[in-house]
């Protein structure tokens, strides 16, 4: 009579079927002394020449297998690998522990889980309302300043910084354009830039003395010109305007500086004889003779003005202007038009306002658009509803402002606000549907869109609640998070829902064995419950203590690889920084909520997956692949490998591409700013310090004044920085060129000159030649003196512009600023090394802010700063974190998983499995024509944070499985699976960058997509490829045999499997 064992163990295999089969003729099948895995190796006498090659070239390898395993017993044998083997021992005694303190817990924790679901589910939700519910409010924590972009350390930050102590970094510039720069001829007007009624509105928008102290609005955007910025939040204001301003008053306050130190009239203080010049005020030239007098003032001023106004349709008329302004950093303590507090009143903020950048260009708006008289300024309330020359087939902007808001400041600002629109109007409700959309998919079950889709939603809003409650910074970088986590959500959710119904449906299958026997025997059986108490807890319990420990790993890994992405030492970006702040706290939350609500809404839900065996037979076919095709899977991996690395250096060494497609179309003070750039050549303002401190004053004047610096200024402008390419400089010898003075005595004109020319008169050396009559006046004064009476000439405004405050002894620094256009940074690099060569003169420089450039004893210039260099060292810093991190992350996770997996070998095969994929980057990026830029930076990091999850699950169950043959392929068939579905819904949350209106984001989710997929590749071929080909290798050097021939290996059946045995 037959005998059955149910629960055999045994090794014993049939030869036509390799498992358990019950032959329906009643015959049974012979068993074999010898397991037959079909994945095996038949050795066969026959060999051919391949197969002999192989066996000699292991055989070689024996010798070198012996020493090693000589020097390894040597190492255990002594003091040394005895402490190992302690060691080691203690860690396992304690990993024991720890396992079984893990699974008491798992069993009271989720037992009193699974007892009330609901109680659960409602408790999360109120803990989700009660942190997340200012979650959407976190768009008032990102800052959209520029100086959170400039890199840590860098000497052009540092010299920025001292720069904003003393001036303005921060501009802000109104593009301006009259009807004659319409480019329809019947439309077009005749209105000049320099026509006085236009100037007279520009000045209004300035603030002027015709406007000063009407107060609010009306007083223009920089009313004080002695404040510094420090009541209205202008430093300084550079226009066609202000220069004609400047030129207008310059007669009197020369008159009065002759008064005060050049002319015997006493101390002249009170300027009475100056203020009979009926040109004193501060504004614009009114009554007869006023057209005329611009007119003057403007061919006066030419190489000054000629930076500030454009013929753009070239028909003789100057049509286009901008206004450029230098805001105060700080206005916190300004008079602007504040705006309110998104967050109200705190105790940082009682009054719930804010004075800032952002309420300075709203301010302007008011002022501009709402608040101005169109009596007064016409031009601010006009729109252009034909292009103007200038607009281009990158204009998106239909109709123009003739004065349009921008400026680097208002546009940071704009990209800011539109990529936080971008992402919550469209990436965050497109990436649910389509993950959505994907797990109905993949599941075919509404159920689990619930059961993956809300721990997602309550981890985002705890996330970004904990953001607002605990007030941390954010930046528009902010946008590559959200489907990250929604990514990585549905990777634990899916995870732990596959094995929980995995483990549920081999408790049902040994159930139905057990009712078979027992109804065999002639007892009755009750019908199985697939949601009974015990089969529910167990299978919980049983995917927490394997799927949940991997989940965990890859929660602690992920952690880990992006914690890199916080240190100031590799990432010297702050917005790079804040991804990492976010993602650390966003992981952690997203895998305590996971592994509580999963199983919380599966057993309240009764979800079960639908099965598909096609499905599952392709996966199984896909298992086969590492075993069968070993040779071929790591030559192409290989292959790759070189090919990649070979243009690894080369394309991600690429600069940053600042171009139109890294922000959102459709912004006009972008879009106005890059036609500034293009039609005026510039828009990156750039400066460089001249300090004269430990020079000290000289020759009666204030130490900056002196002219031997002045004459050195000169020479480094006109003779090599303006010789570079695209640069120009203004300085205080530009504006010393630009304003003409004249004197006239009686009928004798003393003076019809520039104030350098005066300065550089030849008669000062020529005043007491009897022969040079015309020189004579100048015998009632000194170039000495005459350097105070020209500087004295200048207005506040350009002081305050220029040189730093008086702090008692004289100003002691200028600034020169170096004006070009935005250009490819590898042009750029260029242009700033040239000049920086220029400033550092003959010798090194012993600091960015020392050198010696201008040849002048103990005066001391700094290396170029602003726009230009910061960008170039953003540039660098990016590149630099690219590499930096991702090693980094590759040693870190090294580290950390050999230490949890207790095996190097294993975390060393997890890190190449992962480390090829990013070395396989650049070529998808050549081949794709992505561009370098912050998101694509991150990618390193990210794809071995996220990948890694991958090669963790393949591993973890590898080792449930045990490492053989038909182990591997199970593990791939099973996890595998679960790892192509938890692939398919993060890429499907990281389409939606797709339809962003950000070519340089969509870049970084198409790279971040098929990196992802690659990883999928990586993490279930190429790493049990690689296991198998370490047991191959071994096996054949050691005995000389393949390892697949193991009777270790087991083997598979390919027909349905019924567990009993004929004897």
């Amino acid at each position: 009579m037959p005998k059955f064992d149910l629960l055999s163990n045994s090794h014993i295999v049939e030869s036509d079927c390799e498992r358990f089969i019950w032959f329906q003729q009643g015959q049974p099948c012979v068993a074999e002394e010898e397991s037959g895995d079909r994945y095996s190796v038949k050795t066969d006498e026959n060999q051919d020449d391949e197969r002999a090659f192989w066996d000699r070239f292991f055989e070689s390898l024996k010798p070198v297998k012996q020493e090693i395993d000589n020097a390894k017993k040597a190492i255990s044998s002594s003091f040394i690998g005895e402490s190992i083997d302690t060691v080691a021992q203690l860690v396992d005694d304690a990993g024991d522990a720890a396992d079984a303190v893990t699974r008491r817990t798992a069993e009271l924790t989720y037992s009193s889980i699974l007892r009330s679901p609901a109680a659960v589910v409602i408790l999360l939700i109120l803990l989700t309302a009660t942190i997340g519910r200012d979650a959407m409010e976190f768009e008032h924590q990102i800052n959209g300043d520029v100086e959170i972009y400039l890199p840590d350390g860098a000497d052009s930050t540092e010299l920025l910084q001292q720069v904003r102590e003393q001036w303005s970094t921060d501009i802000f510039m109104l593009y301006i354009q009259t009807n004659n720069a319409i480019a329809d001829l019947n439309q077009r007007g005749s209105e000049n830039i320099t026509d006085v009624e236009i100037l007279k509105q520009i000045s209004w928008i300035e603030g002027d003395d015709q406007n000063r102290g009407i107060g609010g609005y009306q007083s223009g955007l920089d009313y004080n010109k002695e404040d510094r910025g420090a009541i209205d939040g202008v430093v300084w204001i550079l226009s066609p305007a202000q220069i004609v301003k400047e030129a207008n008053s310059s007669s009197y306050r020369f008159n009065c500086a002759m008064e005060k130190y050049a002319l015997p009239t006493g101390d002249g203080e009170d300027c009475a004889l100056s203020s009979l010049n009926p040109f004193e005020g501060y504004s614009i030239p009114e009554g007869d003779g006023a057209q005329e007098r611009i007119d003057r003032f403007v061919e006066d001023a030419e190489p000054l003005l000629s930076s500030f106004i454009r013929d753009t349709n070239n028909d003789g008329i100057w049509d286009t202007t901008v206004v450029v302004m230098g805001l105060k950093f700080d206005m916190s303590d300004t008079a602007i038009t504040p705006r309110d507090d998104p967050k109200g009143k705190t105790e940082e903020n009682p009054s719930g306002q804010l004075r800032d950048h952002k309420a300075f260009i709203r301010h302007a708006e008011l002022l501009i658009y709402e608040e101005s008289n169109p009596s007064i300024c016409p031009i601010c309330h006009r729109t252009y509803l034909s292009p103007t020359s200038t607009m281009d087939e990158f204009t998106s902007t239909e109709n123009r402002k003739a004065v349009t808001i921008t400026g680097l400041t208002p546009v940071v600002h704009d990209i800011s606000d539109a990529i936080y629109q971008e992402l919550v109007d469209r990436m965050l409700p497109i990436s649910g549907v389509l993950v959505c959309l994907a797990m109905l998919l993949l599941h075919r079950n509404p159920k689990v869109i619930i059961i993956c889709g809300a721990p997602i939603m309550m981890s985002l809003a705890i996330t970004f609640g904990i953001t607002v409650i605990a007030d941390i910074m954010l930046t528009p970088m902010i946008i590559s998070v959200g489907p990250i986590l929604v990514g990585l959500g549905v990777d634990y959710a899916l995870h732990l829902t596959n094995r929980i119904e995995e483990n549920r449906i081999e408790l049902i299958e040994e159930r139905l064995e057990m009712a078979w026997s027992a109804q065999r025997d002639g007892f009755e059986t009750e019908d199985i419950d697939p949601w009974d108490s015990h089969i529910t807890l167990t299978a919980t319990v049983r995917a927490v203590l394997t799927t949940g420990h991997a989940i965990f790993l890859s929660a602690l890994t992920t952690i880990i690889g992006f914690s890199v992405l916080r240190w100031p030492s590799l990432v010297p970006i702050e917005p790079m920084r804040t991804v990492g702040t976010t993602l650390l706290l966003g992981i952690a939350v997203t895998f305590v909520m996971s592994m509580i609500l999963v199983p919380a809404l599966v057993q309240l839900l009764r979800y079960r997956k639908a099965p598909s065996k096609a499905f599952d037979r392709i996966w199984e076919k896909i298992g086969e692949i590492p075993v069968k095709n070993t040779a071929l899977v790591l030559l192409v991996t290989v292959v790759l490998t070189v090919w990649g690395g070979s243009i690894l250096e080369e394309e991600l060494g690429k600069g940053l591409s600042g171009s139109s497609d890294e922000v959102p179309p459709g912004l006009e003070s972008y879009e106005t700013l890059r036609e500034y750039s293009y039609v005026f050549e510039g828009g990156q303002t750039n400066m460089f310090i001249v300090d004269a401190t430990q020079r000290g004053a000289q020759n009666d004047t204030a130490p900056i004044r002196d002219l031997p610096i002045l004459d050195a200024i000169d020479i480094m402008q006109i003779e090599k920085i303006d010789q570079v390419a695209n640069t120009s400089t203004v300085s205080l010898v530009t504006i010393l060129k630009s304003i003409h003075v004249d004197v006239v005595i009686g009928d004798l004109e003393l003076y019809d000159q520039s104030l350098w020319e005066i300065l550089h008169d030849e008669c000062w050396d020529e005043s007491d030649n009897i022969l040079r009559p015309d020189c004579w006046p100048y015998a009632t004064t000194s170039r000495e003196a005459m350097v105070n009476v020209a500087f004295d000439t200048l207005s506040p405004e350009v002081r305050s512009m220029l040189m730093n405050a008086d702090q008692g002894s004289g100003e002691t620094k200028t600034l020169v600023y170096v004006n070009q256009p935005y250009i490819n940074l590898a042009d750029a690099t260029v242009l700033r090394d040239a000049i920086d060569g220029f400033l550092s003169g003959d010798k090194p420089c012993d600091s960015a802010w020392t050198c010696t450039g201008l040849e002048v004893e103990q005066l001391f210039n700094s290396l170029l700063t602003g726009g230009l260099p910061v960008s170039i060292d953003v540039n660098d810093g990016v590149q630099e974190a690219q590499s930096e991190t991702t090693i980094a992350t590759m040693l870190i996770l090294l580290i950390a998983m050999a230490f949890l997996f207790r095996s190097p070998r294993l975390a060393f095969f997890t890190m190449i499995a992962v480390g090829v994929v990013v070395v396989w980057q650049p070529l998808l990026m050549r081949s794709g024509g992505v561009n370098v830029n912050f998101f694509t930076a991150m990618v390193g990091t990210i794809v071995f944070g996220i990948g890694v999850d991958d090669s963790i699950h393949i591993v973890d169950r590898i080792k449930d499985e045990r490492e053989t043959p038909s182990g591997i392929v199970k593990s791939v068939a099973k996890t595998g699976q679960t790892i192509f579905e938890t692939t398919t819904t993060t890429c499907a949350g990281l389409a939606a960058g797709l339809f962003v209106a950000i070519p340089g984001l969509q870049n970084f989710f198409v790279l971040m997509m098929l990196l992802l997929i690659l990883a999928l590749l990586t993490s279930s071929i190429l790493l049990p490829a690689m296991i198998v080909a370490y047991h191959e290798v071994g096996t054949r050097i050691t005995k000389g045999e393949s390892w697949l021939d193991y009777d270790q290996s087991g083997a598979l059946a390919t027909e349905p499997v019924l567990d009993a045995i004929v004897e």
